[in-house]
């Protein structure tokens, strides 16, 4: 095997992590949010343009990786605006770093 299709196979290992939202869920469930590791080019570009104290960069990341169990979108574009001016920030920043976390070795083999 050549070392390109090792790194290849290595990025594909990686996983799908939940993350558990209990403040998002209903019925005494946590919302359930599925993420895949971010690209080199995905987080490229995600922070360009983004400014040292853009925290508009953590809904950002959320809207772009946060997925459901069938793996369709959480968030919507028109989302975008809630997320930014009527979220929970901590909630926001607990999730957005979940997501931007490239430790997925918990993550559930998919």
């Amino acid at each position: 095997m050549s070392v390109i299709d090792r790194v290849k196979e290595h990025f594909e290992s990686q996983g799908v992590k939940t993350i558990n939202v209990a403040e998002w869920g209903e019925e005494g469930q946590p919302l359930v949010i599925y993420s895949k590791p971010f690209t080199l080019a995905e987080k490229r570009n995600l922070f360009k343009g983004a400014k040292n104290d853009d925290l508009g960069v953590l809904v950002d990341a959320i809207m772009l990786k946060a997925r459901d169990k069938d793996g369709n979108k959480v968030f919507k574009l028109d989302d975008k605006q809630v997320l930014l001016n009527n979220a929970d920030p901590e909630v926001i920043a607990r999730v957005a770093t979940e997501i931007l976390n490239s430790n997925y070795e918990e993550a559930e083999k998919k």
